[in-house]
């Protein structure tokens, strides 16, 4: 019989990559969690396979960076081919604005490997298989989740919160009654995870084919991934067929059945929880949203579902954040999820245009836009994306920035700096709380006479990084590095910086002090 404890401040559901980093955020931040999943075991088939700049930044908190992120595979962006097999477009990598490549392409059972790995080295957080939560009862102090075990014994879990990160079939989110709002594609699509591959490149292709739209992806260790849109008539049993999946495959390679490590039919989804939280309960990842593959952006849209709510469960549990804070979560992660979820729903519609008007603008588009280079590039290599910048939440002054490049509600960007003659990420020296980043003297002078060692019970970090004369007030960061330039618009400020990277506020030197009062204050 399973032993599970009686009270645990977080109990998380999903064992997945969103449900794992979830708990080795909130071991960072000094809370206790348990991971459960009803699997029997971790589930050993490759489902997403990339991992973006943002996701390889959550994993630097708690150093998988080092240990996982820099053992896989950088991506070169992305080609995009006719049915003539001419390039239409070739977009690179592009830049390493929060100190990793855009694109790391991942065995994602190797990742929750690795991610598992790091929790048994990690005080705080567990992991329990076979556990099935077929109940929650939330009463004004907590919640108490009835599990499951292999034996079929229940055991009852008191836990202050839940984060729902069980899936794209949730169901915690089904008894919750929430719908998922949105549409499904119309259109199949057969997924073929392939091993000893001959293509050996780094960058995906997109084959924006008129007859049977199609991708191919890198995977490690010399895999590739291939994606075809079925036609209509075609049905599942009989694409499934090994002959029909060594026809699809044909143009690109022989394939022998122990070179298959998966194939499977996928019906994409375009679509949103109604509500994020219920209570006690908080949904993250697939459970909160689904997307098309086409941006590579689903597990790393649940990677910035919980890099945004550890750090403020950490802030209620500890009594720094009263529990209206969490609002803030679906507040600050809805619309950007949601706009991830439309990109990747325009990359489909560049790739797999099926009626003949779709067809045509394509390729009208296309066409107008050869004697545009800049407007192409802006458009294939999809820099419209949203930038990480929340528009409202638990930040001060979000609207009325004296500076027009104020970079308040932002991600910042990750530049290399120099201290102490040793060369680190930006965000190693910020730790894993809250950072305060000054520029100038009167904020170098404003950071040493601070009498805090932490703030709202997480880590304070203080970084100097001056753009020009250097005080002996603070121990110095230097850096040339031009992703530190976003910083200068806020030169003669001192910013704080949240634990999830994020600017919360600028302030003048002089008004250090009440500025943390006021955003203690916002925050509880």
């Amino acid at each position: 019989m399973s032993s599970y404890p009686s009270e645990i401040p977080v109990l998380i559901v999903g064992a997945g990559p969103t449900g794992l980093t979830a708990g080795l955020l909130l071991a960072s931040y000094g809370i206790e969690a348990l991971i459960v999943d009803r699997n029997a075991a971790p589930m050993d088939i490759p489902r997403a396979i990339v991992l973006d700049d943002e996701g390889a930044r959550t994993l630097q908190v708690f150093g998988a960076d080092r240990t996982y992120v820099a053992g896989t595979m950088v991506g070169d962006g992305a080609a995009y081919i006719d049915d003539a097999g001419a390039l239409i477009a070739r977009v690179g990598a592009g830049p390493e604005t929060f100190g990793f490549p855009k694109r790391h392409f991942i065995n994602q059972p190797e990742m929750e490997t690795a991610l598992r790995a790091h929790i048994v080295r990690t005080p705080g957080v567990s992991v329990a298989f076979s556990s099935e939560v077929i109940a929650t009862d939330e009463g004004a102090e907590g919640i108490t989740a009835t599990i499951r075990d292999a034996d079929g014994a229940q055991h009852r879990v008191r836990a202050r919160y839940v984060i729902a990160a069980d899936g794209g079939r949730s169901p915690i989110r089904e008894r919750l009654g929430l719908t998922m709002q949105g549409s499904t594609y119309a259109q199949d699509w057969i997924v073929i995870d392939t091993l000893n591959d001959p293509d050996t490149s780094n960058y995906s292709r997109f084959f924006c084919s008129n007859q049977r739209p199609h991708v191919k992806v890198p995977a490690p260790h010399g895999g590739r991934r291939y994606e075809f849109m079925l036609l209509p008539g075609e049905t599942h049993d009989q694409v499934l067929q090994d002959a029909f999946i060594a026809d699809l495959l044909a143009p690109f390679r022989a394939i022998e059945a122990k070179d298959i490590v998966r194939k499977t039919i996928y019906t994409f989804h375009a679509r949103i929880a109604e509500r994020w939280r219920v209570g006690r309960i908080l949904l993250a990842g697939d459970a909160a949203h689904l997307t098309p593959p086409f941006a590579g952006q689903g597990m790393n849209a649940g990677l910035r579902d919980v890099a945004n709510l550890s750090w403020k469960l950490a802030c209620v549990l500890n009594g720094s954040a009263g529990d209206a804070a969490l609002d803030s979560y679906e507040a600050e992660r809805r619309d950007p999820a949601w706009a991830m979820i439309q990109l990747a729903v325009v990359m489909g519609d560049v790739v797999m245009p099926t009626d003949p008007a779709q067809l045509a603008f394509r390729e009208q588009l296309l066409a107008a836009l050869k004697p545009f280079p800049a407007v192409q590039d802006y458009f294939l290599q999809m820099k419209f994306k949203p930038r990480p910048r929340y528009d409202r939440g638990l930040f001060l002054g979000l609207a009325q920035q004296p500076f027009e490049g104020s970079i308040v509600g932002e991600m910042i960007p990750q530049p290399d700096v120099t201290r102490d003659g040793a060369v680190h990420k930006l965000d190693d020296l910020l730790g894993v709380g809250f950072g305060l980043i000054a520029q100038d003297a009167a904020g170098a002078q404003a950071l040493a006479g601070l009498d805090r060692a932490g703030y709202a019970g997480l880590p304070l970090a203080r970084v100097y990084l001056p753009y020009g004369a250097v005080s002996g007030a603070m121990p110095t960061a230097t850096t040339d590095d031009p992703r530190a330039r976003l910083f200068r618009a806020h030169r003669d400020q001192i910013l704080l910086i949240r634990p999830d990277r994020y600017v919360a506020a600028a302030f003048a030197p002089e008004a250090l002090v009440q500025g943390l009062d006021a955003y203690s204050a916002a925050i509880s």
